[in-house]
């Protein structure tokens, strides 16, 4: 049986899975701000908290995915040639902004 490194690997490996991973992390973190600025300019009600915890989770939910696909994007990139490099290393260096920024 296939443990759960063996099945992150072959989300990274796999163009479609590795874009769904970061299509549906992009998606998560665009609704959770979206929800925020949504509830900044309607103003506070009663509901108010509940819609900033749910976009709170929706972020942290996003910035996982995102995080998780970059990182298995530059994991996972075959090649040794100078923009293989490159972009291996961009996408680290994006995956560590998102951790600082989204949490």
């Amino acid at each position: 049986m296939a443990g759960m490194g063996d099945r992150l690997w072959d989300i990274g490996r796999s163009p479609a899975q590795h874009m769904t991973v970061l299509v549906f992390g992009l998606l998560a973190l665009l609704t959770g701000i979206v929800a925020t600025s949504i509830l900044a300019v309607a103003g506070g009600g009663g509901g108010a908290t509940s819609i900033i915890m749910a976009a709170l989770i929706l972020r942290g939910i996003g910035g996982f995915f995102v995080t998780l696909a970059l990182f298995l994007g530059a994991y996972a990139a075959s090649g040794d040639s100078w923009t293989t490099t490159v972009w291996r290393i961009a996408q680290l260096l994006a995956a560590v902004l998102v951790l600082i920024f989204v949490f």
